[in-house]
């Protein structure tokens, strides 16, 4: 995904002109790049502060070496690289092809063909790779690019010399926790049969869409990998009898790569013919739009110290709490919000009676938390705060840089916003120092001091979630603090229960506190969605077998309206926010329903006898949800009798439709398909235009003047009105 380079991005480097940026991250930038011969490029840079450190200039000496030795065949080829310069970069090959994280996510799990055909090419590139004595050691779906010609692994940035310690701390596990070997996820040595056991967990993902190890938290992964026997479910049964060797425990008894090559494919034919439509169609776009594409550098922020009319840059402050452990996981989603889409404060409303395509405002590279960890990034002002495995990240909402980021918040889902301000809980090292609530500066991430300061509940509990802030009050599940003071072990986990605690977050008090009686999955978040409506509270709970669980409760006394099971997986329930409204909850399967507040009893429903129905979405007494009966059109449903006010007119299919929730805004009603985000008008009930970006990764939150949209790795910013440049705040 090709993004607009920034203000103060350089225009050369080494000579090669740059285009775009094609991601950025901890370490460094990648650039679009083009030599003075007109090679396109990838181009890798090092933010300079890394650069000053000794250890990574040679681990990226290190990583310029092991891309030449792995080749151009199975590898990204390096045509120039200077480690020693100020900025160190590396020039390799721009690779024509999607990560295979991404061609599965486009196309679903790989035919046992396309697996086969790329497990053996991915075992005869490792086999080059040890052959000179080097393991790769961070071996995922992401490192591996799809190409028409075959797979090529990038990213050798902790690769290094087999036996070689010298740049890896003792008793450290460096790499990515769903796809580590079990020696290398304890600190040991990681042998060549490592790369092997990664390679048969990266196939067990091409080939179900799920890793060998699940999801989660990086601690309870790495226990998995160690203890657990790999979930094979939805393998076909030749090749889980080859790739259960892969993921043998004891490197011994793993096949070498020749080993596991001669099993997965004898080597005939293109490798092109093994490919799904979808991958090949999607190395063709990708081919196109390199060459289509125009360089473009975002303007100097307004309130950027060169600007002409900028005044003096503020002193951030220095934050007050100690740093946290940082982990995975996502922002919860606060009550009645959306994800995905934000609005821009100020924004022009977009033009109804113009049917032109929306504009790109910019494009911006950043991993955000899955859907599993509720991985709902949000606006606050003008900043977009999202979550991933590094932390927190804040954005600027016009031009999609980096304000500040890695900001030390232990689980993100512990974190809540009022719309204002953001609140996280600060997670205790013992149980005994009680549980905290702070809020965090939105200027430069920094932790204030405690708003909520208890010692009555357990802050060191991995199950903690801050769950929702609305009008001074923060909503928590956690539980109390253990009955002995002592600090085992045990005491990330409760021992008399889980519950529900309000607090006031302006003079620090406890309101209220609900006993929960249910038994909870051990896997957090537990919670994805919480509503307060009037006197009552309502919760979607994750079950066991995944599915979801609705608790209606009143706020004071605990005491349950009702309580049941819906017809909904917890995964993609996490991917829309909770339709919900002063009267009803909404909920859709096999039919669009609406279940009272009050009692839980089904207020009406909709039906057509052909036809399901995707993730609802109430707005000003309509709820509106895509009913598929073959085309997949969108319907607009009264939420006070449920009866039929209009269907989107010539509808189409093109897959995806009900996977996440429609949203809508004053003109428009915006719906995600395979195809791209599609804008029905209000007026017409007709399609007014549709943006080919699959941006569905969560459902959509629309405003005036603003829309930004989600892929897999990636943000888009969009003006729905077809005009250029940020929303003015005068329109």
């Amino acid at each position: 995904m090709l993004a607009p380079l920034t203000h103060d991005d350089p225009g050369e480097i080494g000579g090669h002109r740059l285009l775009a940026r094609l991601g950025h991250g901890g370490m460094g930038t990648v650039y679009l790049a083009r030599s003075a011969t007109g090679r396109t490029l990838a181009l890798k840079t090092m933010h300079a502060h890394i650069a000053s450190d000794p250890a990574a200039r040679i681990r990226f000496h290190l990583e310029s070496d092991a891309a030449r030795i792995i080749g151009d065949h199975h590898g990204a080829a390096v045509f120039a690289a200077d480690p020693a310069a100020e900025t160190p970069w590396l020039a390799t090959e721009y690779v024509l092809g999607p990560p295979l994280d991404d061609a599965v996510a486009l196309c679903g799990p790989l035919p046992e063909a396309s697996i086969r055909a790329l497990g053996a090419a991915l075992a005869g590139a490792l086999a080059q790779l040890h052959a000179s004595d080097v393991v790769h050691r961070d071996l995922k779906p992401s490192n591996i690019m799809i190409t028409a010609y075959g797979p090529k692994i990038i990213d050798f940035g902790i690769a290094r010399a087999a036996g070689d310690d010298r740049l890896t701390r003792t008793g450290t596990a460096a790499g990515t926790p769903a796809f580590m070997s079990p020696e290398q996820a304890t600190g040991q040595e990681h042998t060549p049969a490592g790369d092997v056991f990664a390679l048969a967990g990266v196939l067990v993902f091409a080939a179900t869409g799920h890793g060998p190890f699940g999801t989660g938290q990086a601690a309870d992964l790495l226990y998995r990998v160690r203890y657990s026997d790999p979930d094979l479910m939805g393998l076909p049964a030749g090749l889980a009898a080859v790739l259960s060797g892969g993921l043998a425990k004891n490197p011994a008894h793993r096949p070498t790569t020749q080993g596991l090559a001669a099993e997965l494919h004898d080597g005939r034919g293109q490798f092109a013919d093994h490919l799904p439509d979808g991958v090949l169609t999607d190395i063709g776009r990708r081919a196109t739009e390199v060459w289509q594409h125009r360089p473009y550098r975002l303007p100097v922020p307004a309130d950027h110290a060169v600007a002409p009319t900028a005044p003096a840059a503020r002193a951030t402050s220095v934050g007050r709490r100690k740093a946290l452990a940082i982990g995975g996981g996502s922002l919860l989603a606060v009550a009645g919000g959306g994800a995905g889409w934000w609005t821009l404060r100020g924004g022009r409303k977009p033009n109804t009676q113009s049917a032109k395509s929306p504009t790109v405002l910019w494009r911006r590279s950043i991993v955000t938390a899955p859907p599993a960890d509720l991985g709902r990034p949000r606006l606050i002002g003008d900043r977009i705060l999202v979550a991933s495995e590094g932390g927190l990240t804040a954005l600027d909402a016009s031009t999609g840089r980096t304000i500040w980021s890695a900001n030390p918040v232990l689980s993100p889902w512990d974190v809540a916003t009022d719309g204002e301000n953001l609140y996280a809980v600060d997670y205790s090292l013992s149980p005994t120092e009680g549980l905290r609530i702070v809020q965090i500066d939105l200027e430069d991430g920094s932790l204030g001091d405690p708003l909520i300061d208890t010692k009555a509940y357990n802050g060191k509990l991995l199950g903690n979630q801050l769950l929702d802030v609305t009008e001074d009050i923060a909503w928590l599940l956690t539980a109390r603090a253990p009955a002995t003071d002592a600090d085992t072990p045990d005491s990330t986990h409760p021992d008399r229960g889980w519950l529900l605690a309000a607090f006031s977050l302006s003079d620090g008090t406890k309101r209220s506190e609900v006993a929960l009686d249910a038994k909870y999955p051990e896997d957090y978040p537990w919670v994805i969605g919480m509503r307060t409506s009037g006197s009552l509270l309502v919760l979607f709970f994750r079950t066991e077998a995944g599915g979801v669980e609705a608790l209606v409760c009143d706020k004071k006394s605990g005491k349950a309206a009702w309580r049941d099971t819906l017809p909904l997986k917890a995964d993609d329930a996490a991917r829309s926010p909770m339709a919900v409204d002063r009267d009803n909850l909404y909920v859709a399967s096999d039919g669009l329903s609406a279940r009272r507040l009050s009692d839980g009893e089904e207020a009406w429903t909709y039906r057509d006898a052909r036809a399901s129905y995707g993730a609802p979405t109430v707005h000003e007494g309509v709820v509106y949800a895509v009913e598929d009966t073959g085309p997949c059109a969108l319907v607009a449903v009264s939420a006070a009798t449920g009866k039929l006010l209009w269907r989107e007119k010539e509808p189409v299919r093109s897959g995806n439709e009900l996977e996440v929730a429609p949203s809508v805004d004053e003109h428009f009603v915006y719906k995600h398909s395979a195809a791209g985000v599609r804008a029905i008008d209000l007026g017409t009930h007709a399609s007014v235009w549709l943006h080919d970006k699959r941006l569905d990764r969560f459902s959509a939150l629309s405003a005036p003047g603003l829309l930004i949209g989600f892929e897999e790795n990636g943000l888009i910013a969009l003006r729905p009105d077809g005009t250029s440049g940020p929303p003015s705040s005068s329109s």
